[in-house]
């Protein structure tokens, strides 16, 4: 059996002869993919930041192409309704979208501030001249990859905290100044993963690992991106017993917080093997 799709416009839903045929597929299902990716496209197209996902239906309902699967000579609107699936899909195109131009303006605003509080202290990636921002940059590219290979992952809130992470324990910045200008949510994430200078310093590591483990899985995932990124050439004046002690310290943090993300646990995972490399 051949399938059909006819293609309707919105526009002139009861004029037949705007209507064309767009193809003919040996499956329903590959039918089914070409009729969802026309209403797809039209609605990304038509989405703007604030739309609703009514508002974004509407405009598919007034304007959109509406995709009929024909079999046999007939069209089954009930087995496909492209109707339906717009105004299903408006919202999650609407949530998508809508996150991914606020991850923009929060990575650009975020950014700017941290970048500031590290350059108050000239502070530089350790070994090198680098300014500390390129880290920052770093650990926050691991949370957006992390982030498309996750479910239930949140972007907003996770890059901030990856570009802030080190601003209490690194800056003149403290928690009352975060939580002022960022929330408290913010603010609690970059404290719980900034190590208490008060304890003895066996201890510090374990004690920001238990905090670590009360916050949301994307503070998890920060510490575990940190770790990644901070497993480079270590600084050239670090003899073996502290590269060895560098590395025994990932496997701490892949130990208690592995759970936090998957992706990123299995990137830990390879990069403390990898380096391996600059013990021997």
């Amino acid at each position: 059996m051949s399938y059909f799709l006819r293609i309707f416009d919105n526009f002139h839903y009861t004029d037949e002869s705007e209507a064309y045929d767009h193809g003919e597929y040996e499956t329903y299902e590959y039918a089914l993919i070409d009729a969802k990716a026309i209403v797809d496209r039209f609605l990304i197209h038509s989405w703007k930041h604030g739309i609703t996902p009514e508002n974004l239906f509407s405009q598919w309902d007034d304007f959109g192409e509406d995709p009929a699967i024909c079999s046999d000579g007939h069209y089954n609107h009930v087995v496909f309704s492209a109707r339906t699936y717009a105004q299903t899909i408006s919202a999650e195109i609407c949530r998508k979208l809508e996150n991914k131009n606020e991850t923009q303006s929060l990575y650009q605003e975020v950014i700017k501030f941290a970048t500031a509080k590290h350059m108050e202290r000239d502070q530089r990636v350790p070994g090198t001249d680098l300014p500390y921002v390129v880290h920052l940059s770093t650990v926050a590219m691991e949370i957006l990859i992390a982030a498309s290979n996750s479910d239930n992952f949140n972007l907003g809130f996770a890059v901030q905290v990856a570009l802030l992470h080190d601003t209490i324990e690194d800056t003149y910045s403290d928690l009352a100044e975060l939580e002022n200008k960022f929330g408290t949510e913010i603010a609690n994430a970059v404290s719980a993963l900034t190590k208490n200078t008060e304890l003895p310093k066996e201890q510090q590591m374990p004690d920001s690992l238990t905090r670590i483990k009360k916050m949301p899985p994307e503070v998890w995932a920060v510490k575990l991106a940190d770790r990644i990124t901070n497993l480079q050439p270590p600084p050239s004046h670090w003899n073996k017993e502290k590269i060895l002690t560098y590395q025994e310290e990932a496997r701490t943090i892949l130990s208690e917080l592995k759970d936090g993300n998957q992706y990123l646990s299995k990137r830990l995972e390879t990069a403390i093997e990898n380096y391996l490399i600059f013990i021997n």
